[in-house]
């Protein structure tokens, strides 16, 4: 599915009004009749009759206006609030006020004398909503409105949100200052990218996407994001040819753990074959191949040299022999932070010319010097943690979430490769400009060595084939639906890594059952 920002949907509201000639009134008439239809719904769901109606003074308050003309029309009994004066609409938002005005309906104005009217309203109803805010809004709520949003998320009953939850920001998914924690949330032609993105994806609700009669077309030449979905994984995934061998399904060189990290390396190694690998190379530590060897078997070592239990950087023809006998390299996890590693991931850098993987700490040594990024010869993904990418930045975590899809975004264009920004919503950034961000996932998969189940996926896919960009974003939906799974058997309180690598194979079967 496709997701649009704020800006792209005003160019796309005006050119509809402009070009094709669909005045806005309609479109505001469309756009009240869906939310009324869901309204209804809900109210019929829960017997109830008293509706709450709060406006803003745009045109998100123009659409609550028409909303509430139509629920009356339906026999429904409706409070209608607004922020500002009759005489400050304008547009489309005050021809609706007008025909409620001339009906003889009465408009409350919001101020401080009648907020405990307001409130006490507010408790009554069956069902508030929410007409406050648009996807535009980007500055903090204060004031009365800030007040209201307050009142509003005491209420113990239903609330359903017209376009998004006001207080949210329809670009980030920021929470400016508060928002409208809504039970439902009516949005028009294509969702907003900030729908997507936490914190504000928390508080949507059960999410309707209406058609309003706006051309689709009208967003044929937009750069727009992707919401990662099964059809788009199940035509990403490479073909299993009938008479494939191990070397059909792809070769992974990688070069993971240490002695105080096994883990990250058997990890990597698993998921890699699970994700259908034809052969896996594991280059650890040399102290640490019987370790390893019991819990992968499938694997082929590669012992190398170490220095207090972690890799130490080698001969460079060695290196380059190794990482050219295999169709992917993933380097990092688990390898340890020291000069060493640094070393050795600056030799991965110049040396590698197949598609490669950057990984926990081969990010976390360079980044003192980012520009090593521009030695790559190779296509490549790093997969980063919000306070890794704010490293990466030289910036602080704070300013990476408050625009996960501008932080990865730019670092992606800057150094020509893909960037997985992980955590909730993960964002996958391409070279090329291309953004998309998965839904899968839950919090469970916050815990030790998900990352490295992660890792080990993404080198797999690349290694038959994949090209880097589908590889990350194909692997963090499965990843998440493998999540999910590991979830829903164990709970997310006590899932492990292993637990998720270990269901790979059935989401895997199940989005190939789908082609």
């Amino acid at each position: 599915m496709k997701l649009i920002t704020p800006e792209q949907m005003r160019i796309i509201d005006q050119e509809a009004i402009e070009k094709i000639g669909i005045p806005g009134v309609v479109l505001m008439e469309n756009a009240a009749f869906h939310v009324s239809m869901k309204a209804a719904e809900i109210l019929n769901q829960r017997n109830g009759r008293l509706v709450l109606v709060v406006a803003g003074a745009g045109n998100n308050g123009g659409d609550a206006f028409a909303v509430s003309r139509h629920l009356l029309s339906m026999g429904y009994w409706v409070s209608l609030y607004m922020l500002s004066s009759l005489e400050s609409l304008k547009g489309d938002a005050a021809i609706n006020a007008n025909i409620l005005k001339n009906m003889g309906f009465t408009i409350e104005l919001l101020e401080p004398a009648n907020l405990d009217r307001f409130c006490e309203s507010c408790m009554e109803a069956d069902l508030v909503i929410d007409g406050l805010f648009g996807t535009g809004l980007s500055r903090d709520l204060e004031g009365i409105a800030l007040e209201v949003v307050d009142i509003v998320n005491q209420y113990s009953g239903c609330t359903l949100s017209i376009d998004i939850p006001s207080g949210i920001d329809g670009l980030t998914g920021r929470i400016c200052g508060s928002c409208v924690k809504a039970d439902y949330t009516v949005t028009f032609f294509l969702p907003k990218v900030g729908m997507v993105q936490y914190p504000g994806a928390a508080y949507l609700g059960e999410l309707t996407v209406a058609d309003i009669s706006i051309p689709y077309a009208l967003a044929d030449d937009m750069e727009m994001f992707d919401l990662t979905d099964g059809g788009m994984v199940s035509n990403i995934l490479p073909p299993r040819p009938e008479d494939g061998h191990k070397g059909t399904f792809g070769k992974v060189l990688v070069i993971a753990g240490s002695y105080a990290m096994p883990g990250a390396a058997i990890l990597c190694a698993q998921s890699a074959y699970r994700m259908g690998s034809g052969l896996v190379k594991l280059a650890v530590p040399r102290e640490i191949v019987p370790v390893l060897a019991a819990r992968v078997t499938e694997a082929v070592y590669a012992p190398m040299e170490s220095r207090n239990g972690h890799i130490v950087h080698t001969d460079s023809a060695l290196l380059k022999e190794l990482l050219d006998s295999c169709d992917s390299v993933l380097v990092g996890p688990g390898l340890s932070c020291n000069e060493d590693t640094r070393e050795l991931v600056h030799q991965v850098i110049d040396l590698c010319r197949k598609p490669l993987v950057l990984d926990a700490d081969a990010l976390n040594v360079i980044v003192s010097d980012t520009e090593v990024l521009s030695r790559l010869k190779c296509e490549a993904v790093i997969t980063p943690h919000p306070a890794e990418m704010a490293r990466l930045l030289g910036t602080d975590t704070k300013s990476v979430q408050s625009d996960r899809i501008g932080a990865a975004k730019a670092f992606a264009e800057e150094y020509g490769l893909t960037v997985v920004l992980k955590g909730a919503g993960t964002v996958i950034a391409g070279p090329d400009g291309r953004v998309s961000i998965n839904p899968t996932g839950n919090n469970g998969m916050a815990t030790a060595g998900s990352g490295d189940v992660l890792a080990g996926m993404i080198a797999s896919l690349m290694g038959q084939d994949v090209l880097p960009y589908e590889a990350a974003v194909a692997a963090v939906f499965i990843h998440g639906l493998a999540g999910d799974r590991a979830a829903a058997e164990k709970g997310v309180w006590g899932m492990t890594a292993s637990e998720i690598s270990e269901r790979i194979g059935a989401e895997l079967q199940a989005i190939w059952g789908d082609r």
